[in-house]
């Protein structure tokens, strides 16, 4: 074996002559040393980041996000990165060789010796690999998990997460319906995770969270693996409770019958709202803005034809907009990340016994508070303040009896501010409007949800608008009734079942 040392170098110490003999081919320059530096630290954490999973897995004991990210992630990346290093100074200095610049530190090929170290590589390269595939698979795991979504960017997602947390697909997955099954989505998905985690590291997200999500994969991809449109729902009873913002929080009640509809059977045609996604149909829209509010132009395709519904005033010649196939997510645009409306989460608030009626004028100063206190810090006491205040102007005969119960009125309010309303990404009542129906923030009929497209307003060439026969979708037998005795039968033995 050649002498290692370069010409006039001094001889090293015991240990540098040791470890010369055995491994010096990763230390034959600074990018390799460096490189096995980082790939040695790397396997230490992992190995100690392994121990604490098990330790955390025989107690029971939940993981930290930032642990696992770390862990699956980081640590993977910086041993790759590492061997990538030894594999890059092994190549300068083979250069470096041939050139006759350098002489060789490594043993001649061929021999006992150089086959030990010729092993001891490709062991620790063996294992490496083993290593960083295990790792990589459990960051697959881990990056399609709901916690890395919700909790790892966590000032970004906290909405969501807080709305997903309190959905009927809380026990769905994220990636379920924002990926789906197959390769090519997938790798959209993380190609644009990746811009976003750009974006949240120079902090220029969008606050907040545009809504819909662009390129969103089809419901009928998603969605429909669990709902089919083409089952018959037949009609809905919908008993909602009020009470109104009178003195006396007087309750009452709307019933409608919604006919939910479908595909009965095979040869009859759809009907009910159902009707719009059933496969026998399509209906196409171009709308004029993001949001998807702005519609100018409907197709409507059936077995009897085409029909083309342009909006009056529209020009025939205008192509703006973008067109869009009809599916679940037109009407469900909120089916998980379900933001409340102030009216109706007070209704609930009061119905489940969390609000007092007894107290005068309670309804219409809760609701004016959720609209005027911005949520954070002590939100509570910020309520209090807020109704100590309204009811000394407002209602001073009535501040004694406010006042008995207002601590425990102000801590309702201010749960449900922190789950509609985050400061800090903007999102305030209304920011995601739900297109389940017709009504603004304060229970008043306006142009969203369904009279986007049946607003009498879009027309066809024989001038046919599209229907606004409110009967084709629901049936409404009380609107807001305060007398208990006027409500049909069936509708009061729902009430009664509830309570």
């Amino acid at each position: 074996m050649s002498d290692p040392r370069p010409a006039g170098r001094p001889a090293s110490s015991a240990l540098g002559r040791w470890f010369a003999s055995r491994v010096p081919f990763f230390y034959a320059n600074w990018i390799t040393t460096l490189g096995s530096l980082l790939a040695v630290v790397a396997v230490a954490l992992l190995l100690g980041a392994l121990a604490l999973n098990v330790y955390n897995v025989l107690l029971e004991r939940p993981a930290s996000p930032y642990v696992d990210m770390v862990t699956f992630m980081l640590l993977p990346a910086v041993l790759v990165g590492g061997v990538a290093l030894i594999l890059v100074g092994a190549a300068v200095q083979r250069r470096r060789r041939a050139r006759g610049e350098v002489r060789t530190v490594a043993i001649e090929v061929g021999g006992p010796e150089f086959l030990r170290k010729a092993l001891l590589v490709g062991l620790l390269a063996v294992l490496g690999l083993i290593m960083s595939a295990s790792f990589g698979y459990e960051a697959y795991h881990y990056t399609e998990s709901t916690e890395f979504c919700m909790k790892v960017c966590h000032a970004v997602m906290e909405p969501e997460g807080v709305a997903y947390e309190r959905s009927p697909h809380a026990h769905v997955a994220c990636v379920k319906c924002h990926i789906g099954p197959g390769a090519d989505w997938f790798v959209k998905a993380k190609l644009s995770g990746l811009r976003q985690v750009v974006a949240v590291m120079r902090n220029s997200y969008q606050r907040p969270i545009p809504a819909p999500v662009e390129n969103l994969r089809p419901a009928r991809e998603t969605c429909e693996a669990c709902h089919w449109p083409e089952q018959f729902n037949g009609s809905k009873l919908v008993v909602r409770e009020h009470v109104e913002a009178d003195r006396d929080n007087t309750p009452s009640v709307t019933s409608l019958v919604i006919k939910v509809g479908g595909h009965p059977q095979p040869g009859v045609r759809a009907t009910g709202v159902h009707w719009h996604v059933d496969r026998g149909n399509e209906v196409r829209y171009r709308a004029l803005d993001d949001k998807r509010n702005d519609i100018v132009e409907v197709v409507q395709k059936t077995p009897d034809g085409e029909v083309r519904y342009l909006r009056d005033g529209a020009d025939p010649a205008d192509t703006a907009g973008e067109w869009r196939v009809m599916d679940c997510i037109d009407c469900h645009n909120r089916p998980t990340h379900i933001y409340e409306v102030p009216g109706r989460a007070l209704d609930r608030a009061f119905t489940d016994g969390l609000l007092d009626r007894g107290v005068p004028w309670l309804r219409e100063a809760t609701e004016r508070a959720l609209f005027d206190v911005t949520p954070g810090g002590d939100t509570a006491g910020r309520v209090a303040a807020y109704l100590d205040s309204l009811y000394a102007a407002d209602h001073p005969e009535d501040l004694a009896a406010m006042q008995a119960r207002r601590d425990e009125s102000a801590g309702v309010l201010a749960t449900i501010l922190a789950r509609n309303v985050f400061p800090r990404m903007n999102v305030t009542w209304g920011s995601y409007p739900s297109n389940l129906g017709h009504v603004d923030l304060h229970g008043e009929i306006d142009e969203s949800g369904c009279f986007r497209c049946h607003d009498d307003n879009h027309l066809s060439e024989d001038g046919r608008a599209i229907s606004q026969d409110c009967d084709a979708c629901h049936s409404l037998l009380t609107e807001r009734e305060t007398d208990p005795s006027a409500l049909p039968d069936f509708v009061s033995s729902v009430l009664t079942r509830r309570e």
